[in-house]
């Protein structure tokens, strides 16, 4: 290797020296920082605790205040139902308790008087002890944005699996309706047209959505989808 030769490696080892330096420094200061921050903010969550107590650690997230005008005009007119309301910021859904047997005259007066217009999804869910339909909905206006969602919960009775059907407010609940009818063996009342629509006409097997579902099938019978 010639002297030029080592000079010039001589000079790219003191770069990359200086370049790992720099990055533990970097990193260093980067973790000095979030230390500082993290203990600022335990600081600040200790001196909230001390002067709210057991309130400041419930409080919750806070409700948008169209939310809290929307919950004033449904509990105005429906005096005396528990609708339990509950605002998840992470979807950025109010979610409420309808009682089955009311859940008719609520859906109507949340689509005409409240302008909840459009039915997004609706689903089952097997809490073990109750089954239970949530329906989201949202209002959608020509030309605007949907500002409002509400997740209507449903609670349904395991052994005696019946719901009203919602298909003559929003109709987007037709395949729903049946799907969740199909899986989880929910019966919802009014339907129009209330059969399968992913399992074949001749299944006896229950209900596979349902958490004590067995397969009985014998296993060549059983379809399983590549990983």
């Amino acid at each position: 290797m010639t002297d030029e030769e080592r000079k010039e490696q001589g000079a790219d080892d003191a770069a990359r020296q200086a370049a790992v330096e720099k990055a533990k420094a970097i990193a260093a200061a980067r973790a000095k920082a979030a230390a500082a921050a993290k203990a600022k903010a335990q600081a600040a969550g200790g001196k909230a605790q001390e002067a709210g107590g057991e309130e400041a650690e419930d409080a919750g997230p806070t409700m948008p205040e169209r939310y809290e005008q929307f919950l004033g005009a449904l509990t105005r007119t429906f005096d005396g139902v528990d609708f339990a309301p509950t605002y998840n910021p992470a979807d950025g859904f109010l979610y409420i308790n309808v009682p089955r047997e009311r859940l008719p005259e609520i859906a109507r007066h949340l689509r005409d008087e409240l302008g909840l217009n459009y039915l997004r999804a609706l689903s089952g869910v097997d809490w073990t002890d109750r089954l239970q339909v949530v329906y989201h909905l949202t209002r959608v206006e020509s030309g605007g944005k949907a500002d409002l969602l509400v997740a209507l919960q449903v609670d349904v009775d395991r052994d005696e699996a019946v719901c009203p059907s919602v298909v003559d407010i929003w109709p987007t609940a037709d395949f729903n309706e049946r799907e969740v009818f199909d899986l989880f063996g929910i019966r919802f009342e009014g339907h129009p047209n209330l059969r399968r629509i992913l399992l074949p006409d001749h299944w006896q097997g229950g209900y596979p959505l349902r958490k004590d579902f067995v397969d009985k099938r014998p296993k060549e019978q059983r379809k399983i989808r590549p990983r």
